[in-house]
Parts: C-alpha cells; sequence; structure tokens
C-alpha cells in the first residue's frame, strides 16, 4: 500500500497573497502544493481583445457564478459581479498595477475617528512601522516604478522605488493641468509595470490594456509572472491547476488536516499537509471556510466568532469624464498616469469621515466597447446607444479624459458572504451569496468627490463633461449599492480578541492554529487605495513569521 504524501504546508489560491507565501515557504525549503480553480495560463493566451476577455470573459473566470441581494428583505439575482481571475495567479493576472502604501493613520480607523453607528470599524493589529519594511520587499520583488517624495501626502517611506516612473500620456497632462489650477498637488502614480528591463522581464509596451487584461510581455508584474515562477524553480512547489478545493476537513484534535477538492477531470481528490493557507480572495476564501462544516464547525470552518464572511467591503468607485480640445490618446500608456491625493484624509467639513486618491484613468477609453457602453452613460443629450447618437459619441473617443477616485467605505456586518440556499454550480456545490448595500457615510463622500473630480475636469478646459455611470454602481441614495468589485476586502478580518475577529494578527485562525488566511479577506477596514501592494506587503510579512517560528519548531 502505498504510503500517503504529505506535504508541508497546502495553499489554496495562488494570487496576491498565495503567490508570495508560495514563493518564500519554497525558497524556505518546504515542501508546498498549491491548488488552483482555472488554468496556467502563459503570456501567449494574453491580448488586448476587448469582446473575448472584457466583454465575454473567455479567458479569466468563464464559469464564475454568484448571487447578490442588497438586503435580506430584497430579492436575490444571478450573474458574475466580481472582476475575480481563477487563473494561476488569481485575480492579479489582470489587475492594472497600482502600488499603493496605506497611510498609517488607515490602519487606526477606529482610534482617529470613533465608533460610526452601523459601521463596524476595527484598528488593524498592526501598525505601520510593522509593515513598512515588507512594503519596501515588495515594491522591490515586483519593480514597482515611481517617484518618491513627489506625493506629499504619502506614507513616510526610507527608500526609493526601485524602477522610474513612466512618462506621462497626453491624458495624464490635461488633468494635472486642471488639478495645478485648483492649487492641488499631481504625480505620478506608482505601478509595478517595468518602464525598462527589470528582474528578468521586459518593459511596458504601452497598449493601454492593463487593467482587466493579462500582460503578454509580463512587463506586469503579477505572482504568475514572479512569485511562481521562483517557486517552481526552488523545485518545491507541487503546483495543481484547474483544481477546485471544495473542502478543508478537520483531525480529531481540531486541526487542519487535509483538502479535498475535484480535479481537473472532475475526480474527488485530497490533499494532506501540516499546514494550510487559504488565499481565494474576500469571497472565495470565506466561501471555502463556510463550505468547511464538520461537527466541531458546524458553522463553517475557524468560525466561532460567527463573522466569517462578515465586514465585506468593495471600494467606491465614482468617475467623471470630460472631452478636451485635443488626443488625449487614453488608450495609449498604463490604465493611469497621474493622480492627486490632496482629499484623502478625513475632514469633519465635509459631513463624513475618510477619502481616498483621485486618479486620471483609461477605464473607458482604453477600448471602444467600454467607452461606447459605460462611458457613455450620462453622457448630455445621448438618447440611444445605437445609429447617429453612438456614431457621433464614438468620434469623440480620441480626446476623452476619464477621472476616478478609489474611496474608502465603512465596514458593516451586515455586508457579508455566504452560502446560496437554492443557487448550486455545476458540480452542485452552493455558490457565493453577497449581502451589500452602502453607509450613508459612502453615499455622503461619492456625492463630495462626484463633485471633486467635476471641478478638475472643468478646469482642463474640457468642452463636455458628464457622470460616467454604471448601473448598481452609482449611489443616489442608502437604496442604492455596489453589487460587486475589484478590490474584495474584509470577511475574515484579523484581530486580537478571538469574539470580534477570525485571524489573529499573524493571519492564523484564532480557532484552527494550523490554518492562515492570507488575502485581503484580513483587512479589517478598506483604506483608501488599490489593496494589492498591502497584500502583497502582509504576505511577506506572514510568510517571515512563518518562517522564523518554524525554525524555532514553535509552528503546532
Amino acid at each position: 500500500m502505498a504510503k500517503r504524501e504529505e506535504f508541508d504546508v497546502c495553499v489554496v489560491g495562488t494570487g496576491a497573497g498565495g503567490g508570495v507565501m508560495i514563493q518564500q515557504l519554497t525558497a524556505a525549503g518546504f515542501k508546498v502544493v498549491a491548488l488552483q480553480r482555472g488554468p496556467f495560463l502563459q503570456g501567449s493566451d494574453f491580448d488586448d481583445d476587448e469582446l473575448a476577455t472584457a466583454v465575454r470573459d473567455q479567458v479569466f473566470s468563464p464559469n464564475q457564478r454568484e448571487t447578490y441581494r442588497f438586503d435580506e428583505a430584497s430579492p436575490t439575482v444571478r450573474g458574475r459581479f466580481n472582476a475575480t481571475a481563477d487563473c494561476v495567479g488569481g485575480t492579479m493576472t489582470h489587475w492594472g498595477g497600482r502600488s499603493w502604501r496605506l497611510r498609517p493613520e488607515e490602519l487606526q480607523v477606529l482610534s482617529h475617528e470613533g465608533p460610526v453607528e452601523g459601521a463596524s470599524l476595527a484598528d488593524w493589529p498592526i501598525s505601520y512601522e510593522e509593515l513598512e519594511p515588507f512594503y519596501e520587499q515588495a515594491e522591490v520583488d515586483f519593480g514597482v516604478a515611481g517617484e518618491a517624495g513627489t506625493n506629499p501626502f504619502e506614507a513616510p517611506r526610507k527608500t526609493a522605488y526601485p524602477n522610474p516612473a513612466h512618462p506621462d500620456r497626453a491624458s495624464a497632462l490635461y488633468f494635472a493641468d486642471g488639478a495645478k489650477k485648483l492649487g492641488l498637488h499631481p504625480f505620478r502614480v506608482p505601478l509595478a509595470i517595468n518602464p525598462a528591463l527589470y528582474g528578468g522581464r521586459g518593459p511596458c509596451r504601452y497598449a493601454g490594456a492593463c487593467a482587466g487584461f493579462g500582460c503578454p510581455v509580463h512587463a506586469k508584474a503579477t505572482t504568475l509572472s514572479v512569485s511562481i515562477p521562483r517557486a517552481l524553480a526552488t523545485g518545491n512547489l507541487d503546483l495543481r491547476p484547474n483544481s477546485t478545493a471544495l473542502e478543508v476537513t478537520v483531525g480529531p484534535e481540531g486541526q487542519a488536516k487535509s483538502v479535498r477538492y475535484l480535479d481537473w477531470k472532475r475526480n474527488l481528490r485530497e490533499v494532506f499537509a501540516r499546514h494550510f493557507v487559504v488565499s481565494g480572495n474576500a469571497v472565495g476564501s470565506a466561501h471555502l471556510l463556510l463550505l468547511s462544516k464538520s461537527g466541531s464547525f458546524p458553522g463553517g470552518l475557524a468560525n466561532s466568532s460567527g463573522l466569517v464572511g462578515k465586514n465585506l467591503t468593495f471600494h467606491l468607485r465614482p468617475m467623471v469624464g470630460c472631452l478636451v480640445d485635443g488626443p488625449a490618446r487614453g488608450f495609449t500608456g498604463v490604465e493611469t498616469h497621474a493622480a492627486v491625493d490632496d482629499f484623502h484624509a478625513s475632514d469633519p467639513r465635509r459631513g463624513f469621515i475618510r477619502g481616498g486618491v483621485v486618479v486620471e484613468t483609461n477605464d473607458f477609453s482604453r477600448q471602444p466597447i467600454a467607452y461606447a457602453v459605460f462611458g457613455s452613460a450620462g453622457f448630455p443629450g445621448m438618447r440611444r446607444r445605437w445609429g447617429k447618437d453612438l456614431k457621433d459619441f464614438l468620434r469623440s473617443f480620441p480626446s476623452a479624459v476619464f477621472l476616478s477616485a478609489v474611496l474608502e467605505d465603512l465596514p458593516m456586518e451586515e455586508n457579508r458572504v455566504d452560502l446560496s440556499p437554492d443557487e448550486k454550480d455545476e458540480d452542485g456545490v452552493p455558490v457565493p451569496r453577497i449581502t451589500h448595500r452602502q453607509h450613508a457615510n459612502d453615499v455622503a463622500m461619492h456625492r463630495w468627490f462626484e463633485q471633486r473630480l467635476a471641478d478638475i475636469a472643468e478646469a482642463t478646459g474640457a468642452r463636455v463633461r458628464w457622470l460616467a455611470r454604471i448601473a448598481g454602481v452609482t449611489y443616489v441614495d442608502e437604496k442604492i449599492a455596489m453589487m460587486g468589485s475589484t478590490d474584495l476586502l474584509g470577511t475574515c478580518r484579523m484581530g486580537k480578541d478571538p469574539a470580534r475577529s477570525v485571524l489573529d494578527p499573524w493571519c492564523r485562525t484564532h480557532d484552527v492554529k494550523n490554518l492562515w488566511v492570507v488575502d485581503g479577506s484580513c483587512f479589517p477596514t478598506a483604506g483608501g487605495y488599490n489593496p494589492t501592494l498591502t497584500i502583497l506587503a502582509n504576505a511577506y510579512r506572514v510568510a517571515d513569521y512563518f518562517v522564523r517560528e518554524a525554525k524555532r519548531q514553535a509552528l503546532r
């Protein structure tokens, strides 16, 4: 009888959190098995085909299924709400590369702001000073390009970026000019995209298709292009793509024992390890833990607090479009080139707490379908999206500039992920159900920032400006909410109190000491920036702790 193989670590998910854990643990000599739902794609699988990639979703997660409801009294709708990727490298394969460090106060929101009715604010159990060296490590490994010190409101840093900032495109210059006229401080966005050869990866071709697309030349740093190749080179990684985790099992002593999963042939298999790292994003990780019910954990694995799946946050994303007199060329370059951070800190005069960063973006000006379908939403005089109206609008494509913001929404326990009671996937597994609405603070913030975006657009000298709105992602009152996001946070928040958090400060579950959750689900609050660099930095921090504890034989 063959001896059962047991790995040192089993990692479920290979995105920003899981990929770094895999990279660091294999480098330290641990034998790691990694499960990833979806294929192991290569650069040759990526292009800028907007119809196949962005509209039909034939590349990254064609079989994704979710349900959504506004609250418990609302009807449930079915669809695909979150822009995730199921391939090796996870959602990071099609991120836009924005690489921000959270500001120190963003890790201590409850202490800085005090309690807010209806919100479940909590301080992070770690400080910026603890995270700072791992931000630096992430920036070096992923080759972030930027100009240190040009954002007067950025978090403290001790070193320069490893790569110089990307050059401006015309739309960024229009944005920067308008911002300066208002007394704001524009700067070039830090991006994990190579402006020149770095880390064995080539330079960006400035083709415009970053967010939502894979990079065919791997100029964009992802765990697919950075972490997985390094891990495979150690010989310590058993990578299993097209493997869908169904359950984390526990042994008689309450320790995680194995992961049951479906392989690429849809055969049920089981893999054993001494430690388990779940890194499936805030929806996927909570979903797997809730599926993993047992006599010891009838409400889902590591869920004695009842908080697994709760406190789901996205990010508010107001957007304004404008037309300038001259070519803006938003379809070139990278996703975003310029930003202002003047509105990030809380200001009690605004009538809400928190804030975020404002950027020039090509979300709707990188390709014509997005421009026609979404960029035209709210356009003055647009009566129909076909015929002469549409043709006239499309002629404005080269002169379009879009401004957007990434804003900190407040966590609420009622915003959550659980198991759909009536919708199952093709394997008979309950799909995730998302319950999500906006806090009143979110609504007020969104409205205020829409006006700031409009002010900047007007200051550019734009001849036309409009609110670019997508159904389900506009905020008129508290009865309108985001149904999904690219930034998935919360659901397994970390903290020191087991009754008020799922994870300890090292992202190890309070209930199961050999089970770790390392992705955006650990965030107690969302911050006002894109979260990926923080997910990477936190994963380096957790991996460093894991290796140190293992060396002194202190891991259980």
